[in-house]
């Protein structure tokens, strides 16, 4: 089995990286951390069941045989984990020294995780609904004060772009960042 995971306290950036990830990877299972944030809280309670996201106790790993973090580099102790399990990360942090050399990483100079997964789904082109674009969107703005901090690149810019071409609505995610 292959699942996805993200950090504990999870905001928006962390919520749409798993989602992506798991729209990327449809053979994957995102698992929804113990703790998110109240207003990120709010959007899954309205819109999550249209988002490929699981609770881990839903689940029942036999023996989990790959996980990718997305916007972090720690790893939780899950039964099915063994000394074969490979790990891959995904994050626009600074790499931590201490990771092991046997994961595999992909670390970009972004003002989100969000911008690296989106650009993978650029290339595919699929259509997005308005609470997948608008998920994305505010997973790229709240990490990036809606494009304004001194992190964001032209890259975020991008990103957002397409997702408010493909139908992300800025009402909503003024709604949910500013609640």
């Amino acid at each position: 089995m292959h699942i996805i995971l993200t950090h504990e306290q999870a905001d928006f950036d962390a919520i749409a990286s798993l989602t992506v990830a798991a729209i990327l990877d449809p053979d994957a299972v995102a698992i929804l951390p113990n703790r998110i944030n109240r207003n990120v809280r709010s959007y899954l309670d309205l819109c999550g069941n249209e988002l490929p996201l699981h609770k881990y106790k839903d689940i029942t790993p036999i023996q989990i045989d790959h996980i990718t973090l997305v916007d972090t580099q720690a790893l939780v102790t899950l039964k099915g984990i063994s000394k074969k399990t490979t790990i891959s990360v995904i994050d626009h942090h600074q790499k931590k020294k201490d990771l092991p050399a046997t994961w595999t990483t992909v670390f970009e100079n972004t003002g989100s995780c969000t911008t690296i997964l989106v650009e993978e789904l650029v290339k595919r082109n699929d259509k997005l609904s308005i609470i997948l674009s608008t998920l994305f969107l505010l997973g790229i703005y709240e990490d990036t004060g809606s494009l304004s901090y001194a992190n964001t690149t032209s890259r975020d810019l991008q990103a957002a772009a397409y997702l408010i071409d493909k139908g992300a609505s800025l009402a909503i995610a003024n709604q949910y960042l500013n609640p």
